[in-house]
C-alpha cells in the first residue's frame, strides 16, 4: 500500500504540472526556460543587483550600494500572450515584480509599461508612471488582493495579455484582472525585479497568438 501511495502521489503531482504548463489553445511556443545551464545566455539582459543560475533556477538579490531594486530582462518580443513561471521568496525576499516595457516608439512614454507585483502580504497589477508627466500620469494599481506568500514556498504565476487586458492567476486560483488603454503595445522584453535579498524564478513558458 506503501508503493501504491507514492506512485498515486507522483502521478498527481505529474499531472497537476502538466495542467499547468498547458499551453493555450490556437497559440505557439516563445519560450522555455528552465535554467538548466550554469550561466545566462546573451538573451538575458541584467542591470542591477545579482542574478544567477543556482541549484538549476534564476536567483535575484538586491545589491545595496546601488540603491536600486535589482533587475533583469529577457530579450522576447510579445504583444498577445501567455505568461507563465514559478517563483518564490528565499532569504529576506521582500518584493517580487514581472512586467514590461513598451517597444519604442509605441507609446509617447517614459518608463515602463505594467507590473504584476507580489510581497508576501499581497499581490497586484500596477500601471507604471510616465516619467515625463509624473503628476499627469502616476502610478496606478487597478487590481489588488491580499494574500499571504510563505518564503520557501514555490507558486505558480500565469498573465494573460490580450488587447488593452491582463489577467494574472497565482496556483490556477487567487485572480486579478486589469485593463488599461496604454497595454495593447508590443513589448520587447521581460521584465523581473526583485526587491530584498531575493527571490527565485523558474520553469518560465511564454505562448504567443498564432498568426
Amino acid at each position: 500500500m506503501k508503493h501504491l501511495a507514492i506512485a498515486v502521489t507522483v502521478v498527481c503531482l505529474a499531472v497537476s504540472y502538466s495542467f499547468s504548463a498547458m499551453p493555450p489553445a490556437n497559440s505557439d511556443v516563445a519560450l522555455e526556460e528552465s535554467f538548466s545551464a550554469t550561466e545566462l545566455g546573451e538573451e538575458w539582459k541584467s542591470t542591477t543587483g545579482e542574478w544567477q543560475i543556482v541549484d538549476g533556477v534564476l536567483r535575484g538579490r538586491e545589491v545595496a550600494a546601488e540603491k536600486h531594486s535589482a533587475a533583469t530582462r529577457r530579450v522576447l518580443a510579445t504583444q498577445n500572450a501567455v505568461y507563465q513561471l514559478r517563483f518564490r521568496f528565499v532569504d529576506d525576499g521582500k518584493g517580487f515584480h514581472f512586467g514590461f516595457d513598451p517597444a519604442a516608439g509605441e507609446l509617447k512614454k517614459k518608463g515602463h509599461l505594467f507590473s504584476v507585483i507580489v510581497d508576501p502580504a499581497s499581490w497586484k497589477i500596477l500601471k507604471h508612471v510616465d516619467k515625463d508627466r509624473r503628476e499627469e500620469d502616476p502610478n496606478e494599481t487597478l487590481a489588488e488582493q491580499k494574500t499571504e506568500f510563505k518564503a520557501g514556498e514555490w507558486y505558480s504565476l500565469r498573465v494573460t495579455t490580450w488587447a488593452n487586458h491582463v489577467t494574472a492567476k497565482i496556483d490556477g486560483k487567487a485572480t486579478l484582472k486589469a485593463s488599461h488603454a496604454t497595454f495593447d503595445v508590443k513589448k520587447p522584453t521581460l521584465v523581473f525585479r526583485c526587491l530584498g535579498d531575493g527571490v527565485e524564478i523558474d520553469d518560465i513558458h511564454v505562448w504567443t497568438q498564432r498568426k
